[in-house]
């Protein structure tokens, strides 16, 4: 087996790249349910900005998959049909189409008090309120990729999750778009060989994947486009099977 490291994810990470914030900080997140929908892999020559000649791989609605109900390195899901690979190509990218609402339960510090998720789903177009309350602690619906524009150009939202969405610009969330893109780079290029077809494995650890921006003390204030609790960057593992 083949274990590759991937900066994976958005997938998941806000991608907060500048923040005007007192405070931002990470927790355990002790249930993080993800929904991937489309899963494409991208020639030689591709990048962040551009997925180049993309094969469609997966598709179709995964499921809820929570990636924090597995052991870090253990594999939590399987997605993809990689039969479909073309004898002679290689595949140097994947870009990977999720749906921005996420359930995550979990508790991060603000370095004056400890923020919990509470059962108040979140709002498309904004981060969520938590709460002081170790009683209060739920699980909760937020929305993955933060509203905005220059979030890098590996991330874009997009209207539909089965590949026939409109899709922003590269670096923008629009904040009614219910799915966004991810384009990552596999540390190893991926070719079909002769009689052996790979599978790719994902594996996560979630040490980490709760977020929290504001001000210090701030966890339950009005919150809004860029502050309050998030989904933060899980670990990723990727392992090709051949």
């Amino acid at each position: 087996m083949k274990k590759i490291k991937l900066i994976l994810f958005l997938i998941f990470s806000i991608l907060i790249t500048k923040s005007a914030f007192a405070v931002q900080t990470a927790g355990e997140a002790t249930s993080y349910k993800i929904t991937m929908t489309y899963l494409e892999l991208c020639e030689t020559g591709s990048t962040t900005a551009n997925c180049l000649n993309p094969l469609v791989v997966g598709s179709g609605d995964s499921g809820l998959i929570d990636i924090a109900s597995t052991s870090a390195g253990v594999a939590a899901a399987s997605y993809g049909d990689f039969t479909k690979l073309a004898f002679g190509k290689t595949y140097t990218y994947y870009q990977v189409t999720m749906k921005r609402a996420v359930t995550i339960k979990g508790s991060v510090s603000d370095g004056s008090q400890t923020c919990y998720t509470v059962s108040n789903s979140g709002n498309i177009a904004k981060n969520t309120v938590g709460s002081t309350s170790s009683g209060d602690l739920a699980e909760v619906t937020m929305y993955m990729a933060m509203v905005g524009s220059g979030l890098g150009d590996e991330i874009n939202s997009i209207s539909a999750g089965d590949g026939t969405g409109t899709a922003q610009a590269d670096g923008v969330v629009n904040a009614t778009d219910e799915y966004f893109q991810y384009r990552g780079a596999f540390t190893k290029a991926i070719q079909l060989k002769t009689g052996k077809i790979p599978s790719l494995k994902l594996a996560f650890g979630t040490s980490g994947a709760l977020g929290y921006v504001g001000t210090s003390g701030g966890c339950a204030a009005t919150i809004g486009a860029s502050q309050g609790l998030y989904g933060a960057k899980p670990d990723v593992t990727a392992t090709v099977i051949d």
